[in-house]
Parts: structure tokens; C-alpha cells; sequence
């Protein structure tokens, strides 16, 4: 992933501080190779260990690969050929920095879990739920928004999880919303973006699949939904001790 999506996937777990330091690496990424360590240290007023586990949480081992990653990413001019791997990369990137522990203990916590989505993207969801159902019976999908609508607020420990490449379609930022004003916990899976869905979320989880289209048609990948709702499925039956067994 480049420095700008490993930022985007990890913005919700940055103290100010590290919000700071990033914002100074975003804006010098021609200078980025000259940076020492101790200069960035006593310009923050903080130790070079603090950006140290900054680099870390970005998913590099260290300052060093940080800087020698930004100083070498270059405008992607991928073969056609070349591109759905480069995609699969990027999500298989995004799914080992997931912030999975914290996602399955609010799931294990929920009452009940209530899943959401609209037009393509809800076929798919339609089939995951079903599997999340199998291990616990609280899983559950809705058709219309209007019986989203209904169930919000009557139980606090009530868990929406909210699934959308877009990240800012209207009638599911206007469940967000009343989600949110209810004090109930929301979840939301979104294209790796800046969005006004995944920014409304207590977790974000990301996946890599940018808008595509044939004309005016939506022909926008959802494999990369499936690939990761997929892993939050094994490691939550892991955690319920449930076995997925091959027949």
C-alpha cells in the first residue's frame, strides 16, 4: 500500500501527536530521505521511539523502510494484466493490519448483530450473514432500511454493521446517524477511502476497491468485501470455538 493508504487505514488509531508527525511526513515526502530520526523527535518534543512504533502501526518495520518506501513510490503504471493481483496485494496488506481483536469482542458483546447494506453490494453481504449466523443465531440481515429503522435505539447493546464501498450514500449515512444518537456501537466496512460513512464508525475495517464502471454501469469489484468479511468470519468462529470443518 502506499503511505497515503496505510494513513487512511489506520487514521482512527492516531493520537494527536502521531496525527502531527504524519501531516509533517505527508507535506516533506520529497525530503523524506534526509530526515534523521533525533531531528523529528526534538521537533515534536517526544523520543525517537515514539516515531519508531508510528512507522510500526503503518505496517513498516521501522523508520528506515518508512522512508525508503515513500522516497521510492512512484505513479502506479501497472499492466492491465498486472492489476487484479496488485489489487489482491493491497487487500491482503489492509486485512493484516485490521484492528480485528477490538471488532470481535464488540461482535462477542452484541445482543444481536445487524447487518445492512444496499444495491449490488447487498447481495453479497446477503450471503456472509448467513454464515455469521450459522455460529452464533444473532446475525442478521435486512432488506429496507425502514426495518433497520424500527430496531434502532430498543437495545443499547445492539451492534449495526453497516457495508458499503461508497462510504457516502445518503440513506446510510442517515442510519449511521441515528446509530450513532442512540449510543449504539456501529461498525462499517468502506472502499480504503476518506468517507463520511467509516469517519461516523467506533471500528473501521477497509477494503481495496476503487469505483469502476462501463459506461454509466457500476462493475465495481466486490471479491475484496467477500475477502475480508471471509477473515472476520474464521477468526470470529475461532474465537467462539467453533470448528470449520471441510466435507
Amino acid at each position: 500500500m502506499t503511505f497515503e493508504e496505510r494513513v487512511i487505514s489506520q487514521s482512527i488509531n492516531f493520537t494527536d501527536l502521531e496525527d502531527r508527525i504524519v501531516q509533517y511526513f505527508a507535506a516533506n515526502k520529497k525530503d523524506i530521505g534526509d530526515l534523521k530520526i533525533t531531528y523529528l523527535a526534538r521537533r515534536f518534543y517526544t523520543y525517537p521511539n515514539t516515531i519508531t512504533r508510528l512507522c510500526h502501526k503503518l505496517g513498516y518495520t521501522g523508520f528506515a523502510d518508512l522512508k525508503s518506501s515513500i522516497k521510492n513510490e512512484t505513479i502506479d503504471n501497472q499492466k492491465v494484466g498486472d492489476y487484479g493481483a496488485k489489487e489482491l496485494q493491497k487487500n491482503l496488506e489492509l486485512i493484516s493490519q485490521m484492528p480485528w481483536e477490538r471488532v470481535l469482542d464488540k461482535l462477542l458483546s452484541a445482543k444481536k448483530i445487524n447487518f445492512y447494506s444496499m444495491g449490488q453490494t447487498a447481495y453479497v453481504t446477503r450471503l456472509i450473514v448467513g454464515n455469521f449466523y450459522a455460529l452464533d443465531y444473532k446475525s442478521f440481515f435486512y432488506d429496507y432500511p425502514s426495518d433497520l429503522t424500527h430496531i434502532i435505539g430498543h437495545e443499547s447493546s445492539d451492534l449495526f454493521f453497516l457495508i458499503s464501498l461508497s462510504g457516502n450514500k445518503k440513506p446510510l449515512l442517515k442510519l449511521a446517524r441515528e446509530i450513532k444518537s442512540h449510543g449504539n456501537c456501529l461498525i462499517t466496512l468502506t472502499n480504503l477511502s476518506v468517507n463520511p460513512l467509516a469517519k461516523l464508525a467506533d471500528e473501521r475495517l477497509f477494503c481495496y476497491s476503487p469505483d469502476k464502471r462501463i459506461d454509466d454501469y457500476n462493475v465495481t469489484d466486490k471479491v475484496p468485501v467477500l475477502l475480508v468479511m471471509n477473515e472476520l468470519f474464521k477468526r470470529y468462529a475461532k474465537r467462539l470455538n467453533k470448528e470449520i470443518k471441510d466435507v
